[in-house]
């Protein structure tokens, strides 16, 4: 029985089929362009999620300078240049003091989320029409 099988195995030349490089080919495009297609929209959902949150966001960072005295201790600049040559260490320290530093990074942290997904987002409209100009040739 063996030596029947291996003398069948012998005889017998492997010849893929003609339509399997095709088939293949075209299965690899389908699976990157519904990856490329699943990326642009969890990108895309990131970005509008932080670009609606920096709506509000920003509205509180404005609230928390006017509430903090930034405005009143940056006006003193501008009011007396004499003054502000004599004083200025206290004034700088006045004014760092008055940042609403945890608006200011919450807003940079929404913003750079936000320009993270447009670049991604980008990056995926570019490679998908490199690729689709890639699949077309072969």
């Amino acid at each position: 029985m063996e030596e029947n099988l291996k003398n069948v195995f012998q005889s017998t030349k492997y010849e893929p089929n003609i339509e399997l490089k095709d088939k293949i080919w075209r299965s690899i495009a389908l699976r990157n362009k519904r990856n490329t297609y699943l990326k642009m929209g969890f990108f895309s959902f990131f970005g509008i999620g932080s670009l609606l949150g920096l709506i509000p966001m920003l509205k509180i960072l404005f609230s928390d300078f006017t509430q903090s005295g930034f405005y009143e201790y940056l006006s003193l600049v501008f009011s007396s240049k004499g003054q502000f040559f004599s004083y200025w260490r206290e004034l700088v320290y006045s004014l760092a003091e008055s940042l609403p530093t945890m608006s200011i990074i919450l807003s940079l942290t929404l913003l750079f989320i936000f320009f993270l997904s447009l670049y991604y987002i980008l990056k995926q409209i570019i490679n998908n029409n490199s690729i689709g100009k890639t699949y077309a040739v072969a």
